[in-house]
């Protein structure tokens, strides 16, 4: 006999298995899925309420003669003014830049079974690859993100089983021959880890994070 919240006993089987779309899918991965969602709302907490002057600001200090690395667009191609080159070094700890990794890699890894992932627009491929930095994306397309991984994180959990969350992801994926299911943690731990680097920031910059 297990507790519940309230107090009551409850059987083991009835805390071990539930309905998550129309798969019976185990306690595990319905808390992944929650706690996926719960996270995305943080996130979209955070990209709605950072402040204008705050959302190219860097999360973390940035020496401009200890960077010595060349900032290069998602095309491979390096900035000439050497004025943007510095902005676009700045850019890589940005609050914009901060939402956009995390859920460009939230993104990849809700991909697990999709062969060839590519991120929706406007984020691209390139995104992540060595000292790039894309343009500046704005609230409102971080937010339409956010809400793109939601409905990703329904169609995936609908549809997993603990047999399809032991076999590896897909072999275009970054980490072929992780299982799906420890990948999909992993995904959510990364996603988990940034979305609170920029709660702290914003709320240690006074910035009230609330869903209202």
């Amino acid at each position: 006999m297990l507790l519940n919240n309230s107090g009551y006993g409850c059987s083991k089987d009835s805390v071990s298995a539930h309905s998550y779309g129309d798969v019976m899918a185990t306690i595990w991965l319905t808390s992944i899925a929650e706690r996926y969602g719960a996270v995305l709302d943080d996130l979209a907490i955070g990209i709605r309420t950072c402040p204008d002057e705050l959302w190219e600001e860097s999360l973390y200090p940035v020496d401009p003669a200890a960077v010595t690395w060349t900032p290069i667009d998602p095309e491979g191609r390096g900035f000439e003014d050497e004025a943007v080159a510095e902005r676009k070094r700045r850019a890589q700890g940005a609050v914009w830049r901060t939402a956009a990794h995390a859920l460009y890699y939230a993104d990849a890894d809700l991909s697990v079974l999709e062969q060839d992932w590519e991120p929706q627009a406007p984020l691209s491929l390139g995104d992540e690859d060595e000292n790039v930095v894309p343009p500046t994306y704005s609230r409102e397309q971080l937010s339409a993100y956010v809400d793109y991984c939601r409905r990703k994180v329904d169609v995936v959990f609908a549809e997993l089983t603990d047999a399809r969350a032991e076999k590896p992801v897909v072999v275009s994926h970054r980490h072929r021959g992780t299982p799906v299911g420890k990948m999909l943690v992993v995904g959510l731990v990364h996603l988990q880890q940034h979305t609170a680097q920029l709660r702290a920031y914003l709320v240690t910059r006074g910035v009230p994070w609330t869903d209202e």
